[in-house]
């Protein structure tokens, strides 16, 4: 929870716009309560009411049906006798002749729908002998009278004309006759047992028949919306909820895409201050930070551990807080409309919650341990990516494949594990929240055959419960998120709370333009505590003065020049430039007056004209040619490569010889101007040539410069003002050459090994 609070202040500059993001996010969250609402108005308070007939009666003559003033009196009666008055001025209006008629009271502004089911009656009906058999039945004094003929055929006219109206949903007993209204045109259909009279007519040779009751209903509903009534008709009510839906969705894709930018626009933001706090502070480290972790592990937290937390600070607190307010809105409106079907859908949730509980205390140490070794691959492909010469030169691709490829299946295997976990975590939990679903189904079913539940808010209560679930399970996913970010929280804050190694005191000073005179007084240094790497060292340099340090590998040399770089800080003792302690002044004031030139020089990706710049950022194409002048670069630049100063050096040089590689390196450091040099091996590995020229440029370089040259060639130093011979920690010997020669100590013995085998090669050469 600490991690995620420290990275929601990242949020903190654009806190405006994260609680606009919020509102909207939190606004089109309830996106789901809107359509199972209007489906319960629709179906409870629309199609219910207009298909619940207000009341019903049968009228047995047709002459009835058409005379507008025997109906509208008959309509009358029946809805006084079920308690509904109406005004004098009521009228009735047929739409259709003899199916549908429209009741309208224009003092209560009130309308009503009259419907009579009619029908046209099977084909076969339309033949002459059943139409004959039709016309020639009065009553059933009549049918007995029929000769057997007869009685055969209106026996087939009998059944055809059961199944017709059974067809249309009205079923006739075996009681039901035809009786003659009018021969040859009209005929009733009498059924006694179940009292219900049906009229049959022809018209234009066709049969038609009509049930005799017929049904009222409201043809005008009225709804209170804010304390104002809205009378409309069913159609009107249904067009109006189709634009408002319309509207509504329109209004919603507007603020969506609002929401959307909103909250991409600060998680970019953050993100991208983020990798720059990052980066930034990889910039502060000391140089202890890089040589202990690898370099995977750093471009890891920089890239995708930084990724992984984009949207924790936004988009996951917002899923959090839509899908609380969710949650709710929905379970206050389902406990509204029936407590117990409510309290009873939330059994099924701590089961829910505790298999996601269980699951997870068994993903959370995969996650560690696969982001751990995802950016262990990491680590090797940059490693085999930045040593490609090496590994071609020695034929170790197949070495570098099956290591990457070992290192890719543990992967492989972790991921399979924790998607198999997760999904297992969701399969449960589907078959929890199917069980809730059924169960609620089959309470809220029986609730409605009670008549305690109405069906629009039964279907509205279910869709409810389908999403009263989601809230709570993207709760429990957002905390699988959250648990599986926070491995990349602990890795990035674990990054930023680590501590340079070498800081600035409060007070540091700025450092003036310097002499160059370093003082080192009894300075013991080590990198862990059980293998010191120095051991009291006092020496003293002058200004101007050019120091060799000489001495087998691992005897403390280059520490002396990382010393005084102020990479690292003595662990006893104290360095002085100018006799201002190190520890005194600022980090920048001190190296911008240094220069180093390595024995394998780091060029960057981009131009000639870009690298030797680097040196002195501000510096004009006429500075940059006269410092690859010095370092004797110019003329190599402008003959040999294609594009002169603008040519691609290739990522670290890779398109340069070393000895080019050197040279670019010294016109870097000429450019700076440093009152303090230090030479790291600068011209081994090279050819001849190659070191006379950059040994030419390195001498230009030391003039008037305080230097440190590290070599083990002692012919590059035999020129030194104060030759320093270390051993295990120690100076052993300081002096000049021919010093150093007549005490025939371990400088001399050095000297005297290193020419004898170089007059050995030669007479070898000689020979050959």
């Amino acid at each position: 929870m600490k991690q995620f609070f420290r990275l929601f202040a990242y949020a903190k500059p654009y806190l405006p716009k994260l609680i606009l993001g919020f509102f909207l996010v939190v606004l089109v969250g309830q996106s789901p309560l809107f359509m199972p609402l209007v489906q319960k108005f629709v179906i409870d308070d629309l199609l219910m009411p207009a298909n619940k007939p207000l009341a019903s009666f049968n009228l047995t003559f047709r002459d009835d049906l058409d005379n507008q003033v025997v109906v509208s009196n008959r309509l009358r009666q029946e809805f006084e006798a079920r308690g509904i008055s109406l005004s004098a001025s009521t009228l009735v209006s047929i739409e259709k002749q003899g199916q549908k008629w429209e009741l309208n009271d224009t003092e209560t502004s009130q309308k009503y729908r009259i419907n009579q089911k009619v029908f046209r009656l099977d084909s076969g009906f339309q033949k002459k002998k059943y139409l004959e058999t039709l016309e020639g039945v009065a009553d059933l004094a009549e049918v007995e009278r029929m000769s057997d003929l007869s009685r055969k055929e209106f026996n087939k006219a009998s059944t055809k004309l059961h199944d017709a109206f059974k067809d249309r949903d009205i079923l006739l007993s075996s009681k039901a006759i035809v009786s003659v209204d009018e021969p040859g045109s009209r005929w009733l259909v009498i059924d006694r047992a179940n009292e219900k009279h049906h009229t049959i007519w022809k018209e234009n040779g066709k049969l038609y028949a009509a049930d005799g009751e017929i049904k009222i209903y409201a043809a005008t509903l009225t709804h209170s919306v804010l304390g104002y009534d809205f009378h409309y008709t069913l159609i009107n009510w249904l067009v109006i909820i189709l634009v408002v839906i319309v509207v509504y969705y329109a209004i919603f894709g507007i603020l969506s895409y609002l929401c959307t930018y909103v909250m991409t626009w600060v998680s970019q933001r953050v993100l991208f201050d983020l990798r720059n706090k990052v980066f930034s502070h990889l910039q502060s480290l000391s140089m202890q930070f890089y040589e202990s972790q690898g370099t995977g592990q750093i471009i890891s937290r920089v890239r995708e551990d930084v990724a992984s937390l984009r949207n924790l600070a936004t988009e996951t607190t917002i899923r959090i807080i839509t899908d609380a307010v969710t949650f709710v809105l929905m379970l206050g409106l389902m406990l509204y409309w029936n407590w117990k079907l409510t309290l009873f859908s939330l059994l099924i949730f701590p089961m829910i919650i505790g298999n996601y509980h269980l699951f997870l205390q068994r993903l959370r140490p995969m996650w560690r341990q696969w982001r751990h070794k995802w950016a262990d691959i990491g680590t090797g492909m940059y490693e085999a990516v930045a040593g490609a010469k090496v590994v071609k030169a020695f034929h170790r691709e197949r070495y570098h494949e099956r290591q990457l490829f070992h290192n890719m299946r543990e992967t492989l295997e972790s991921r399979i594990k924790i998607m198999a976990t997760q999904t297992a975590m969701g399969r449960v939990a589907l078959f929890f929240r199917s069980i809730g679903r059924a169960a609620v189904l089959c309470y809220g079913g029986y609730l409605v055959i009670q008549g305690d539940f109405t069906i629009g808010a039964m279907i509205a209560f279910y869709q409810f419960m389908e999403r009263l679930q989601e809230p709570i399970m993207n709760l429990i996913r957002v905390n699988t998120q959250i648990q599986e970010a926070m491995i990349s929280a602990e890795r990035v804050f674990g990054l930023l709370d680590s501590e340079p190694t070498v800081e600035e005191t409060p007070d540091a000073i700025t450092l003036p333009r310097i002499h160059g005179h370093v003082k080192f007084d009894n300075v013991s240094f080590h990198y862990e505590p059980e293998n010191p790497v120095l051991h009291n060292i006092s020496l003293e340099a002058k200004p101007g003065m050019m120091v060799a340090l000489v001495g087998p590998s691992g005897c403390g040399k280059t520490t002396i020049a990382n010393l005084i770089s102020r990479f690292y800080d003595p662990v006893e003792g104290n360095i002085f430039v100018d006799e201002h302690n190190l520890r005194d002044v600022s980090i920048k004031s001190l190296r911008n007056q240094m220069g180093i030139v390595l024995q394998d020089n780091f060029l960057f990706a981009g131009s000639i004209t870009e690298n030797i710049r680097f040196g002195k950022l501000g510096a004009t194409d006429e500075e940059v040619v006269q410092a690859a002048l010095a370092a004797n670069a110019h003329q190599f630049i402008v003959d040999q490569l294609p594009e002169g100063y603008e040519t691609e050096v290739g990522e670290r040089g890779m398109r340069l010889s070393g000895g080019q590689k050197q040279r670019i390196a010294i016109a870097r450091t000429i450019l700076r101007d440093p009152r303090i040099l230090i030479l790291d091996e600068a011209t081994s590995n090279l050819d001849t040539e190659s070191e006379a020229q950059i040994q030419e440029a390195l001498d230009r370089l030391m003039q008037s410069r305080t230097s440190f040259v590290i070599a083990h060639r002692l012919s590059t130093i035999m020129n030194a003002d104060m030759i320093i011979a270390m051993k295990e920690g120690k100076i052993v010997e300081v002096g000049t050459h021919e010093q150093l020669l007549e005490a025939d100590g371990m400088y001399a013995d050095m000297y005297s090994k290193q020419f004898k085998k170089a007059d050995s090669v030669d007479d070898t050469a000689w020979a050959a």
